[in-house]
């Protein structure tokens, strides 16, 4: 006969509670990115809202990643970091919508590349996901890159790069929070909770 332990369990439910994040999060993600290639033809304005809010919430799944699933302190300061820019990035978005697209070209090129090489380095602090997690951190870092590089970007171009980071981003963390679930059911509830990691 097992016994429970009910802190085992809490934590159990708060992985739970992570990978429903990491879904929700990651499926307005795609939804985002799936918009702005659906519509290259968007406006300034349509552009930093949509890009603004994922920022945000993608910020906000970083930052409930350090306070909540990492247990390495490298890699939770790494990911309140990442959580801090992404909020600090959305804001400034949301904040001048229509200020100019070499604004809007900064903001995402800067946030894309600083998170890709963040995730590049926590890819090998974790072996869960290694893989993909490595994928999306080279494709943010080559779109950011991208973005950074040709300053002279069209409007429709932008909404296209922008549009694949955030449906590679949200795809990403769909299937974390996926397989958060599934290895959280599958745990015993008296077993120490699984990694968590962004």
């Amino acid at each position: 006969m097992t016994v429970t332990s009910p802190a085992g369990a809490d934590l159990l439910g708060d992985v739970r509670r992570y990978g429903l994040v990491l879904i929700g999060a990651g499926a307005l993600g795609v939804l985002a990115g799936l918009l702005a290639i659906a519509y290259p033809d968007i406006t300034l304005l349509a552009l930093a809202l949509i890009a603004g809010i994922n920022l945000m919430l993608l910020g906000i799944a970083n930052l409930i990643d350090a306070f909540g699933g990492e247990r390495d302190t490298t890699v939770k300061v790494l990911c309140a970091v990442i959580g801090l820019l992404g909020i600090i990035a959305g804001l400034v978005v949301i904040r001048r919508p229509g200020e100019s697209l070499l604004a809007l070209l900064v903001v995402l090129g800067i946030w894309l590349v600083v998170t890709g090489i963040v995730d590049f380095v926590r890819a090998f602090a974790n072996i869960e996901n290694r893989p993909l997690r490595l994928f999306a951190a080279v494709a943010d870092v080559v779109l950011g890159a991208l973005i950074l590089a040709l300053p002279k970007l069209s409007l429709g171009t932008l909404a296209v790069l922008v549009g694949i980071a955030f449906v590679v981003r949200g795809a990403v963390a769909v299937m974390r929070g996926i397989a958060l679930r599934r290895t959280t059911t599958a745990a015993p509830a008296d077993a120490p909770p699984p990694a968590v990691a962004a």
